[in-house]
């Protein structure tokens, strides 16, 4: 017996402050089993068994922090893989992002998790950037700031950052911990959809979402700056979700989109119109059997300087 409590003096002297981090992400983690095995098990299935212990040192920590400081910031990262190291590489699960996934114009973006033996440091200036969730396509990536000048500490220093090499640009997510909790949150939630087992990268509420009911046809909009484009000028892609909800109310079983129209504005107040048949070269059909659709597209500062800061519209739907 007083080996045994001392052998947990020890453990407990080196890793105690990794314990309310074991305990955030193992809840966080099961919030995330129990959503999954219900709207996208094939997320639950790739992802790989955790990083054990072995002779009372945790793997996890002896090998992450080779390439991470000892912060108690970077701890929730660190149990994250204890639970589980990452997604499985193998060509039947990289559609299925568990940071999520778009399609826009045939191109698939899909943000994977990273095991730890995938992990890679990248210097981006002044700044160094651990890589832990990257799509194979794009090259965008989700990566923890692990250096950066003083005069950026305080501010990005281990927090999440969604990024592309090619711009420079980035979208701060916050510290690892809460960026997780609030993911698996607004999973949970509702507020990411699931389509085939693929979680929407874009969310379908709360900041630059829209969403709308006419006549038993609901649309929703959300729109996401592309960190992934030319750094010459803001390009946003926006996500558009139609969905039958109520054909009684609508007067028809199946309707087809007809047409769309998009006001664009720009910062100077002025505003074009956007035209067009269809969506993305489709007429979708909606209808009680198949009642959803969605496609994604792209709108972008004009190339003369004038920046976007908003676009509204409507479609015209005819019988189908």
């Amino acid at each position: 017996m007083g080996r045994n409590k001392l052998a947990f003096s020890v453990w407990y002297t080196q890793y105690a402050g990794f314990t309310d981090s074991y305990t955030r992400m193992h809840r966080a983690f099961n919030r995330l089993e129990k959503w999954a095995c219900k709207a996208c098990p094939h997320v639950w299935q790739s992802l790989a068994p955790g990083l054990v212990w072995v002779s009372g040192e945790s793997v996890p920590v002896r090998e992450l922090l080779s390439v991470v400081s000892d912060s108690p910031d970077m701890r929730d990262f660190i149990m994250a893989h204890h639970i589980h190291d990452g997604q499985r590489r193998r060509q039947r699960f990289l559609e299925y992002g568990l940071f999520g996934s778009y399609e826009c114009y045939g191109e698939v973006c899909s943000l994977s998790w990273l095991s730890s033996r995938m992990l890679q440091i990248v210097d981006m200036g002044r700044f160094r950037i651990l890589v832990f969730a990257w799509c194979h396509v794009t090259r965008n990536y989700l990566g923890i700031v692990v250096g950066c000048p003083i005069a950026y500490t305080q501010r990005l220093l281990h927090h999440v950052i969604q990024l592309q090499p090619q711009s420079y640009r980035f979208v701060d997510k916050g510290l690892f911990g809460s960026f997780f909790v609030s993911y698996v949150d607004a999973l949970s939630s509702g507020h990411h959809d699931v389509h085939d087992n693929v979680i929407s990268l874009m969310p379908n509420t709360g900041p630059h979402t829209s969403t709308s009911y006419t006549r038993g046809i609901k649309i929703t909009i959300t729109a996401m700056f592309c960190a992934d484009e030319t750094p010459r000028y803001r390009v946003y892609r926006y996500q558009v979700t139609l969905e039958l909800i109520d054909s009684v109310q609508l007067g028809y079983q199946c309707v087809q989109l007809e047409s769309r129209h998009w006001l664009v504005h720009y910062a100077n107040h002025e505003y074009v119109h956007a035209n067009g048949a269809g969506v993305v070269g489709e007429f979708p059909v909606l209808s009680v059997e198949r009642p959803f659709y969605r496609y994604c597209s792209r709108v972008e500062d004009d190339p003369a300087g004038l920046e976007v800061v908003g676009f509204e519209g409507q479609f015209t739907v005819v019988p189908g």
